[in-house]
């Protein structure tokens, strides 16, 4: 009897060992199919974001362009076949022209949709938007057409030379470049680095510790604001008030070199560029500047 029972304990463990070998085997099966099916959808999604710019469709309707993938219409910045587009966040609606965006302006082209780059000329103006990113870089813009701005007088041309040499390495300072060791330190603000620059250039404005806009004003020979050429001063009006007050040297083209904090120093600037929206909203340096002087030094 006891054997029998022993025999039968036997035959009931192989089983139950049989059993759970059994049962692993499914449970390393299932896994198997899990990971399986888990690699192909992921493969599936990771195809499909690679080629989802050439299942993008622009679809026009009542004379606008929208962009859809699938039945998703599309927004903001879009890349598709190789151009960028934008799309309106709220309508959908294709964006074209000169748009500011985060990054900063950008230009679209009205009859294609499609980012532009390089030197354009846009409404009398001259901008270079980059390769990186599509945005304007006044001063590459200035840079490539300069030679077809400048003059034959030697003040004016030593005058923006010496000015030009600044351009991102002298930082505006209220105040500053009216002592030796401030010039020294290249320490300016907008008239003082305009007295330096032409006494620089070869030609004494006015008194290098006194130059201040009102007297600057008071140099050279009046011009209208649409005779202005290269080398006038551009001068704010007389009852400008303390935060628009402010002087340029006008480079041709639509640019204009000066020292304001809006710059954050020495910088190039287009004529037609909003000058600081916090302080003077909408204001550009056109807007500030047609009113006031416009001085002929030679």
């Amino acid at each position: 009897m006891r054997k029998r029972r022993n025999a039968h304990q036997k035959n009931s463990l192989q089983k139950n060992g049989i059993k759970k070998k059994a049962g692993l085997l499914v449970t390393i099966a299932c896994l198997l199919v899990i990971l399986v099916f888990w690699g192909k959808t992921t493969l599936s999604k990771s195809t499909s974001k690679t080629s989802s710019s050439d299942s993008v469709t622009l679809v026009k309707n009542e004379g606008q362009t929208y962009a859809y993938l699938k039945q998703t219409k599309l927004t903001g910045l879009q890349k598709i076949k190789g151009s960028t587009y934008y799309f309106d966040p709220s309508t959908g609606k294709m964006k074209t022209g000169l748009l500011t965006l985060d990054k900063g302006t950008v230009y679209f082209s009205p009859e294609t949709g499609k980012m532009q780059y390089g030197l354009k000329k846009i409404d009398g103006y001259y901008y270079y938007f980059t390769k990186k990113d599509g945005t304007d870089d006044v001063v590459k813009a200035y840079q490539a057409v300069a030679s077809k701005l400048k003059t034959k007088n030697q003040v004016i041309e030593g005058t923006i030379a010496a000015g030009l040499k600044l351009v991102g390495k002298s930082p505006y300072v209220y105040g500053g470049g009216r002592t030796d060791d401030s010039v020294a330190n290249n320490e300016f603000d907008c008239s003082s680095f305009i007295a330096q620059m032409y006494r620089l250039g070869g030609q004494s404005l006015v008194y290098q510790f006194a130059a201040s806009t009102t007297l600057l004003a008071q140099t050279g020979t009046s011009q209208s604001w649409t005779d202005k050429t290269r080398g006038d001063l551009l001068i704010t009006p007389d009852d400008a008030t303390e935060e628009e007050q402010h002087a340029a040297i006008y480079l041709g083209g639509g640019f204009i070199l000066h020292d304001s904090t809006s710059t954050n120093g020495v910088n190039i600037s287009r004529l037609n560029q909003v000058i600081n929206s916090d302080v003077l909203g909408t204001m550009t340096w056109g807007q500030l500047f047609e009113q006031g002087h416009v001085r002929r030094e030679v």
